[in-house]
């Protein structure tokens, strides 16, 4: 690496890490993941050198890994290069995805077209039982049970044995919820 390489990969700035190839490959991959259709701009109109830079400075660790989904020694079609790096960097294929993903849904524009306001700040009772846990709109999700990607596979992971609903969960608990007791007398 050139004293000026390793400079860029120092700078405040995390775009100049990126040669002006890498970015392009970046908004090749962005219009193929998500293009436009049904009225909504594709990822490569949206997910711009400042988008880009917002979730960078967001997430400073996406940018080795991206460094490494967009070198110029794979496959320049889209598609043959997102086949590459599933097949063999999963975490870079995932650092990839998350900053494409990332930048569109952050984007004001694209909130606004799916009317996603944002976070709004809720008041929670502690001691006021949630009508959605009556109601179960989360024992699906629940019953799906724990799941994230294994950052060192890329592959879905998944805890066996948990709780497959919300009333399962609080049975299988001393009776404290997780963040501590919710005032609810255990019956």
């Amino acid at each position: 690496m050139t004293t000026d390489a390793a400079a860029a990969r120092t700078s405040r700035d995390p775009l100049a890490a990126f040669a002006a190839e890498e970015l392009a490959t970046f908004g090749a991959i962005a219009d193929r993941l998500i293009p436009a259709a049904h009225g909504m701009p594709s990822a490569a109109d949206v997910v711009t050198a400042e988008r880009l830079r917002f979730v960078l400075t967001s997430r400073p660790d996406l940018v080795e890994p991206l460094l490494v989904a967009l070198r110029a020694q794979l496959a320049d079609d889209p598609e043959a290069r997102l086949e590459l790096l599933a097949r063999h960097e999963p975490v870079a294929l995932g650092a990839l995805q998350l900053a494409i993903v990332g930048g569109y849904y952050t984007d004001r524009q694209v909130r606004e077209l799916i009317g996603y306001p944002g976070q709004q700040a809720l008041t929670v009772r502690a001691w006021e039982y949630p009508e959605y846990l009556d109601e179960g709109l989360i024992d699906a999700v629940v019953a799906r049970g724990p799941v994230w990607r294994d950052p060192a596979t890329g592959r879905r992971a998944t805890a066996a044995d948990a709780p497959r609903t919300y009333a399962e969960r609080w049975a299988a608990s001393d009776g404290s919820p997780e963040g501590g007791n919710d005032g609810h007398a255990r019956t």
